[in-house]
């Protein structure tokens, strides 16, 4: 994403609850297994557009249903792979519409959807983007969720980070903040839910990163019902249905790239608005470091230490490998694919952690631990201090150059 829902154990949750929906009497294609994460906010969605596909194929829909609510043992790329040899289709994968790759051994179908992170604001506010919003306003994100790098673009906007989606959007209702960036579908389940519909307006933010294209992921051996699945979808786009379909979660037809942002996204974090990273490379094993910036001191480093067990293990672990919080060191969290730059994490680091107090630490503090961080991917120790302001401004790469 919590956000992002995609950390729960594949045997625990996949295959938690199975549906058999017959459609125009006797099937006249082979039966169908199309799998959908229940946690989802825009499992609804996902659900009406297998019902619709299964018609449209006049097939026997095995709909599956799994639990990407996230535990301990987390969801990841693997995990997809395995569900897919249980599935003909896994609906409602959202990849970043600056990219084009799926986790390794996957397929996915042409985008039939788009959706991603939006600007909500009060309905009738002539504010319909970042730049548009007055300096000092007040703009509600989500913990460790990919719209809190937009501050940096517009500084003007004051950040109220806030532990879930909920309490963002109830931040929004109750007038703490005068506006929100969230997930789409998250914001739409939410609106619905409490009728708030015709209060608030929903903005596509024109950021890096912010456009999602919605794709169904396939192996090898069900590369014949991804074609049925695609072309299904191309009658329902030209009668109007799948717009229907997929509102108002979801927008029909691709997105259309930010060319500025150039580059794949981690969003960190697979909890609750969903939002997977499709492009978990290997890492980038480094034969040797000295081609490396050396952004901070030894000191610098063995200090930061302290300060994330005291701070921040409770969540990412001892080890950084993660617990209730993602892994903060390794191949799938620093990947060459994602193209984050140090700027890029410190800043997450700096407004998101503690989890308990987002941004209350010593800017010393956030410093120290981010040259843990540094040290932990495979960065040297140098001679000169890092500071707050180089890191914050660091356009160095973030990969990880370990074993």
């Amino acid at each position: 994403m919590k956000q992002h829902s995609l950390r729960c154990s594949l045997w625990k949750g996949v295959l938690a609850i199975a549906a058999v929906l017959v459609y125009g009497g006797t099937a006249r294609a082979a039966d169908v297994t199309l799998c959908v994460d229940k946690s989802s906010p825009s499992a609804p969605m996902d659900r009406r557009l297998a019902e619709a596909v299964a018609q449209h194929e006049g097939a026997v829909l095995n709909l599956h249903y799994f639990d990407g609510s996230g535990d301990d043992d987390g969801f990841d790329m693997g995990d997809f792979v395995k569900l897919a040899a249980h599935c003909d289709l896994v609906l409602g994968f959202p990849v970043d519409a600056d990219a084009r790759s799926v986790p390794s051994g996957l397929r996915m179908t042409e985008p039939y959807g788009h959706t991603g992170f939006v600007l909500v604001t009060p309905h009738g506010r002539a504010h319909g983007s970042l730049a548009q919003l007055p300096p000092g306003t007040r703009v509600a994100v989500t913990y460790q969720t990919i719209p809190n790098l937009y501050f940096a673009d517009h500084p003007g906007l004051q950040a109220d980070v806030e532990l879930s989606d909920t309490a963002s959007l109830q931040a929004l209702q109750t007038g703490k903040v005068d506006a929100a960036m969230l997930w789409q579908p998250t914001v739409a389940s939410y609106l619905a839910a409490h009728d708030l519909a015709r209060r608030y307006d929903v903005h596509e933010l024109n950021e890096p990163h912010a456009r999602f294209n919605l794709v169904a992921l396939y192996d090898e051996a069900h590369a014949a019902e991804a074609r049925r699945f695609e072309l299904a979808v191309a009658k329902m786009a030209a009668s109007g249905e799948l717009a229907r379909t997929l509102a108002p979660y979801a927008q029909a037809g691709s997105a259309t790239p930010d060319r500025r942002a150039g580059m794949t996204v981690n969003p960190w974090r697979h909890t609750a608005s969903r939002t997977c990273d499709a492009t978990r490379g290997k890492g980038n094993k480094s034969k040797g470091k000295g081609h490396l910036p050396a952004l901070y001191t030894q000191a610098q480093a063995d200090s930061g230490k302290q300060k994330f067990l005291d701070n921040c293990s409770r969540c990412h672990g001892r080890d950084l490998a993660g617990i209730a919080g993602p892994a903060l060191k390794g191949p799938n969290f620093a990947s060459p694919s994602m193209h984050f730059t140090v700027g890029d994490i410190f800043t997450i680091v700096s407004q998101n952690m503690p989890a308990t107090q987002p941004g209350s630490l010593p800017q010393q503090d956030y410093v120290e631990i981010m040259a843990f961080l540094l040290q932990q991917n495979g960065y040297p120790a140098g001679s000169t201090p890092l500071t707050y302001e180089a890191a914050k401004q660091s356009k160095a790469n973030f990969v990880y150059h370990g074993d």
